[in-house]
């Protein structure tokens, strides 16, 4: 039985390395289509979106984060993704599985990307949320939850094979320990 979602899923890899090399603003967008399809609480789709290209405001942004945004500094173009918190109790979830959809999306079109966590995380004086925020122009009442960096893909990563998936987290029918 074919499943390209699996064969999708096993060879993308985070890339904390890039070429430089520019990311045509067409492969952005379908990347982003691919995003604004991920399902969401309620159906209200909640998470928004700001793409920077500009090399330098995507090194500010690094900046935001004390530590672990390195790949952001070679990056051709960074995805800040975030939602109106104000009512809405799953945003951490729905942000989640849009950056999923983001990542998988990025290795269809061979695009190396990598996951900046950006919640709960330190930035140089304030929280690395509000610093970006505050760089990006974004209200208060919305959160980021990370940053995707996308780029030419600086590494490569052997796929991911059967004997790689831990078949032991499986369980059917009921919980069981093994030892």
């Amino acid at each position: 039985m074919e499943n390209r979602l699996f064969e999708l899923a096993r060879r993308r890899r985070s890339c904390r390395r890039y070429t430089g090399e520019k990311i045509s603003d067409e492969i952005v967008d379908e990347i982003l289509k691919v995003a604004l399809l991920a399902p969401s609480s309620w159906g209200g789709h909640p998470i928004e979106f700001v793409v920077v290209r500009n090399k330098d405001v995507i090194k500010k942004i690094a900046r935001c984060k004390r530590m672990g945004a390195d790949p952001l500094t070679q990056a051709d173009v960074a995805i800040v993704v975030m939602a109106n918190t104000s009512n809405l109790e799953l945003w951490i979830e729905d942000a989640a599985v849009a950056s999923t959809y983001i990542l998988l999306a990025a290795e269809q079109y061979d695009v190396g990307a990598c996951w900046i966590h950006i919640r709960n995380r330190a930035g140089q004086s304030l929280s690395a949320d509000e610093e970006i925020r505050q760089l990006l122009s974004v209200p208060d009442n919305f959160s980021v939850l990370n940053v995707v960096a996308l780029g030419g893909k600086g590494e490569n990563k052997s796929a991911r094979t059967e004997k790689d998936l831990a078949r032991k987290n499986i369980h059917r029918e009921k919980f069981s320990l093994r030892y």
